[in-house]
């Protein structure tokens, strides 16, 4: 699925886990909080060169890897990347 720079990805959405995490805009980028926590698990994702790529955090597991966004109607499908290694992560919207 492409991406477009016109991607909106605001609201609040359900991890696989259960949590809400609120993404809101902040200046160019979107950033990502559970609800109700100061803790990012979403760090900015801008729209570089075709792609949007952002910072996926565990703060559980005290681990952050790269990723990259598609939105997928009610749901954000993330690649994470980090080394060798690649993971899927779908969030689907609540709101």
């Amino acid at each position: 699925m492409a991406q477009k720079s016109t991607d909106n990805f605001t609201g609040q959405w359900k991890t696989a886990e259960g949590a809400i995490i609120e993404i809101n805009k902040s200046g160019l980028a979107f950033i990502g909080k559970p609800q109700g926590k100061d803790v990012l698990v979403l760090n900015n994702l801008t729209f570089t060169d075709g792609k949007w790529q952002g910072i996926l955090s565990n703060p559980k597991k005290n681990t952050s890897a790269n990723c990259e966004a598609y939105l997928e109607g009610n749901k954000i499908r993330f690649v994470v990347k980090k080394g060798m290694m690649k993971k899927e992560i779908v969030w689907t919207k609540t709101n």
